[in-house]
């Protein structure tokens, strides 16, 4: 018998020959921006959801599973991180996140897209609170790599770097923002203890997108830690790279965690405690030995891409 499909779907490739469809309840709001197609819509199964360039970003059902994983660990990992610098992150959980850190001096945030920040302004104050509005919040609307490049020439340092980046696709905003040129920029305007993290697509959907940012990152930083979490938003597991000279949120223990998880914030988080750390960065056999398997890394004029 055939299944009769709803009449508006958000279809989305997730992996090579693979796709995944949702359907559509409503549109609750959407633009056309300069870089790309905006829309923020009910999603079965999801919840209100951001859509960007037919990819969901992030939904109410699981947001806090991937930003809380991508911001904290690096945040708690930091002696004491005072200036942090975000590149993307348009819907301002990132810096939610990052703001709930007592610490914080100020957060820059960088964003190519500032259409896309109004829109979240407008659309989506479930996902920044109001953090847009924080007087620790300087935004910046440009391009990332070009920001970090003059960063580096006139001297201005941060003890954190956040890359809440979209996926590196052919032709797409971020494709040079996962090169080995890119880090060493990064590398550029990180001080003393300094470290950063990314996202970095997914270890089972695009394993091999995955291995080569981490092979990127490693050939700039002397100690690349990567790890995981589950988002189904994005339809498994999805996974993240940080990079330093001294620091890896691995070597923290459990005890730690948790004692600056108090001092730091005060609050329990809806998704990261302790426990959940040791568990992100415990990587089962298969994904440890695609990362000792696959040796490729990505540069300028050899960037990798996740198939669209």
């Amino acid at each position: 018998m055939a299944m009769k499909l709803p009449w508006k779907l958000v279809v989305e490739w997730i992996s090579e020959g693979e796709g995944c469809f949702r359907e559509i309840v409503s549109v609750l709001a959407e633009k056309r921006t300069r870089f790309q197609e905006v829309m923020v819509a009910e999603l079965s199964g999801l919840g209100k959801s951001l859509v960007i360039d037919g990819k969901v970003q992030s939904s109410l059902l699981d947001e806090h599973w991937y930003h809380e994983a991508l911001v904290h660990p690096v945040m708690i990992t930091h002696p004491r991180p005072r200036r942090v610098l975000v590149l993307g992150g348009g819907e301002g959980a990132t810096i939610r996140e990052v703001l709930r850190h007592r610490s914080v001096e100020e957060v820059v945030m960088v964003d190519i897209d500032r259409d896309v920040i109004e829109f979240a302004k407008k659309h989506l104050g479930e996902w920044h609170q109001g953090s847009f509005n924080d007087k620790r919040v300087r935004l910046v609307i440009g391009d990332g790599r070009e920001y970090i490049t003059n960063a580096a020439r006139r001297g201005e340092y941060f003890d954190v770097v956040i890359l809440d980046l979209v996926d590196p696709t052919e032709g797409g905003p971020a494709t040079k923002l996962y090169t080995v040129e890119f880090y060493e920029k990064v590398r550029e305007v990180l001080r003393g203890e300094g470290i950063m993290v990314t996202q970095a697509t997914s270890p089972t959907l695009t394993p091999r997108v995955y291995a080569v940012v981490k092979n990127s990152i490693a050939r700039v930083f002397r100690i690349t830690t990567p790890y995981v979490t589950y988002v189904r938003s994005y339809n498994g597991l999805w996974g993240f790279v940080t990079g330093s000279d001294k620091l890896s949120p691995k070597e923290l223990s459990r005890e730690e965690v948790a004692k600056r998880l108090r001092e730091r914030i005060g609050t329990s988080l809806r998704f990261y405690d302790e426990e959940t750390h040791t568990w992100m960065f415990s990587l089962p056999k298969p994904i440890r030995e695609l990362l000792e398997t696959i040796k490729d890394y990505a540069t300028d004029k050899n960037p990798v891409y996740v198939p669209v």
